[in-house]
């Protein structure tokens, strides 16, 4: 890799970088809400291929919504089911603060595998994607990380070379995708260590406004 390129985009994943997230919660839930345990609603409905399906694009909110109440016997209406399942998310203190600062002087790109509800959802409720020039999501692309394409998506979208660009993400088989590409590309511990980690490649942080 040319590391003597310099930085001009910055993509980071979402889920445990700008926010932890617990599909339990969710259950627990839905399980109160039909007189199920949170524990039999895990078991239908994520202890299969259900959510990568969903998160590839190859199945839409309202027919994921279709296939929860068949499985579990329930009916209960998509406005009431897509806060629900959408609301399982908490912010990372300082992450939005890192972000706000780096889009002063850098193009911001979300890169990230989730489906149409959760994005949907988070959209409107998570401050820190207003900071976003674009979003390359899974069920979007038809692709999940670490496959090539959903990299490349976001290539092409910024324009910028792969030895441009620089993506954190808090799973290492995803990170090693990104370098095959050329990317530049870390784990994400906390927003310090992802601070440092720009500051060695050369990225100039703004201070705080």
């Amino acid at each position: 890799m040319d590391r003597d390129e310099e930085i001009r985009v910055i993509a980071v994943d979402f889920g445990n970088v700008i926010c932890r997230f617990d599909y339990r919660i969710f259950c627990k839930r839905l399980g109160n809400r039909i007189g199920r345990t949170s524990e039999e609603v895990f078991t239908a409905l994520f202890t299969d291929d259900l959510e990568a399906r969903f998160e590839c694009g190859s199945l839409t909110g309202p027919a994921y919504h279709q296939e929860v109440q068949t499985r579990l016997g329930a009916e209960l209406p998509y406005d009431e089911f897509f806060p629900m399942f959408g609301d399982i998310f908490t912010e990372i203190p300082g992450t939005f603060e890192l972000l706000e600062r780096l889009r002063r002087r850098y193009p911001l790109f979300l890169l990230s595998d989730t489906n149409e509800i959760h994005f949907g959802y988070v959209r409107q409720t998570v401050k820190a994607l207003r900071l976003f020039t674009d979003f390359v999501v899974s069920y979007e692309v038809g692709a999940m990380k670490p496959d090539p394409r959903i990299y490349q998506a976001v290539l092409r979208r910024a324009a910028a070379p792969a030895n441009a660009c620089v993506f954190f993400d808090d799973r290492l088989p995803n990170v090693e995708g990104a370098r095959r590409v050329g990317m530049h590309a870390f784990v994400f511990h906390s927003p310090a260590q992802c601070a440092a980690a720009l500051q060695g490649l050369g990225v100039q942080i703004p201070r705080p406004a």
